[in-house]
């Protein structure tokens, strides 16, 4: 990430100064603001909020673009989601590369985690624990709460003030290192001066009681806790306790909270836990200069170690070596068979790659990830009956859908839907230039789809306007 101008980390200072001297916490209890409206929807004023800044953060360099890695952290909440108050229980995810720990969420639900977490979350029931206390931070209206004791003013002008630090931090075009800088931002503010300690314990009290629910172990949590106690030894700065509760106060909490009739025993961590970490921590290597030692340090699995390495060599555009570490794995997932298509497309073997995607989808014909692949591997239309809902399926779809245009010579529907990826990816006036270009070289029949996705993107910039996120 580029070095910040003094303007910006001054200004960015003034943000939570200004706004920590004016809001005033309350400890009363507050109606749930949210009970009668879908949580997702551009008639609530809180996602709006959230997804203008979630669409700012996918545009960073910084996103992890590794599909499996998404299907898995959606399943593991699909556990969780089900034993909530929450109207909508679908979660966006982004899944973000850094040397810091943390994982926060932001209205409207979403959620995001850091690479660097994955290295203190060794167990299964460790990384529900943290979705448990993330969800419930949804769950329990957090933000509405705090908010609805700040001025209406205040909050809009908070929000003024953070886009002019990422107009700034952006320069003349959008940057996308700087839209992760501001997801740190938006995470220092939810931390500093959304989220109370006060408001931490209940997350943490409310996120056992969901694991408890759902038939998992509350005791995750815990070993969340010592985990994190244990990583501020070694560490100057643990992001995720920042304002938060000493972690030895919360391990305190959690045993004197409630006695447990039963406590379940651990279980092994899934396959698909292994390689979803494993994943994580592939990313995060290629930020430290000691690879194989960051690899060897953190996975003890032999076969999710080889997978790490294989994604590496191939992030690092060597896929002959990333096919040799893949011959090593013994297991068989999504995961492992996803990687292989990719490299074996990297090295030229485009029969192979094909099968490889092929064979999943004999099992599994409605699998997004590889349907998409397959489009692509192709030059076909996706036709997947799978319809796209979470923005990382989206993505999917419409890359699918830019090669498949392109490859047909059909430029401005190709234009159409690099339009939607880019304003989904925080490049608003990108977006808009591409749309204009695609309908003036449209045919007739095209153009209907073009001006269906500038509708869907006036709409979403029609309701920011009105929560005075945007002027123009």
């Amino acid at each position: 990430m580029k070095p910040f101008s003094p303007f910006i980390t001054n200004l960015a200072i003034l943000v939570i100064v200004f706004f920590s001297t004016f809001s005033s916490p309350s400890r009363a209890e507050l109606p749930n603001l949210s009970s009668s409206k879908d949580e997702r929807s551009l008639s609530n004023p809180s996602y709006v909020v959230g997804q203008h800044w979630f669409r700012q953060i996918n545009g960073s360099q910084a996103v992890i673009a590794f599909p499996p890695a998404y299907n898995y952290v959606r399943q593991a909440l699909a556990t969780i989601l089900p034993h909530t108050g929450l109207d909508n229980k679908m979660v966006e995810i982004t899944l973000l590369n850094s040397t810091q720990s943390n994982a926060f969420v932001i209205p409207g639900n979403h959620l995001f985690i850091y690479s660097d977490i994955m290295e203190m979350i060794t167990d299964e029931d460790m990384f529900y624990g943290l979705l448990s206390h993330e969800v419930a931070h949804l769950d329990l209206n957090h933000y509405e709460r705090q908010t609805q004791f700040s001025s209406q003013e205040l909050s809009k002008t908070l929000v003024m003030i953070g886009a002019s630090i990422a107009a700034a931090a952006a320069g003349a075009g959008p940057d996308a290192t700087s839209a992760l800088w501001i997801g740190g931002m938006a995470n220092q503010a939810e931390n500093t001066l959304t989220y109370s300690r006060e408001q931490e314990q209940e997350a943490d009290r409310q996120g056992r009681r969901y694991m408890k629910a759902a038939g998992l172990n509350p005791q995750g949590m815990n070993h969340l806790f010592k985990a994190m106690l244990k990583a501020l030894l070694g560490r100057p700065q643990l992001e995720f306790l920042s304002t938060h509760p000493l972690p030895k106060t919360r391990i305190a909490d959690s045993m004197s909270f409630q006695k447990e009739e039963s406590i379940l025993k651990q279980k092994e961590s899934s396959q698909n836990f292994l390689f979803f970490r494993a994943t994580m921590l592939a990313y995060r290597a290629i930020l430290s200069n000691r690879i194989d030692y960051v690899l060897l340090q953190s996975i003890d699995n032999e076969d999710a170690y080889n997978f790490a390495q294989a994604l590496v060599a191939y992030l690092e555009q060597s896929p002959q070596k990333a096919l040799t570490f893949l011959a090593k794995i013994h297991t068989q997932n999504r995961f492992v068979s996803y990687l292989k298509a990719l490299s074996l497309q990297s090295d030229g073997q485009k029969k192979a790659a094909l099968k490889v995607v092929q064979n999943v989808l004999n099992l599994a014909p409605n699998d997004l990830s590889f349907g998409t692949l397959y489009a692509t591997f192709t030059h076909t239309k996706y036709t997947g009956s799978q319809a796209p809902r979470y923005l990382y399926e989206k993505k999917q779809v419409w890359e699918a859908d830019i090669a498949y245009y392109r490859y047909q010579h059909n430029i401005p529907m190709a234009l159409n839907y690099k339009a939607l990826l880019d304003f989904n990816l925080g490049q608003d006036k990108e977006a808009q230039r591409l749309l204009f270009r695609a309908l003036q070289d449209a045919k007739d029949k095209d153009k209907a789809s073009i001006r269906r996705t500038q509708s869907e993107i006036d709409m979403i910039k029609e309701a920011e306007k009105e929560e005075g996120i945007r002027d123009d």
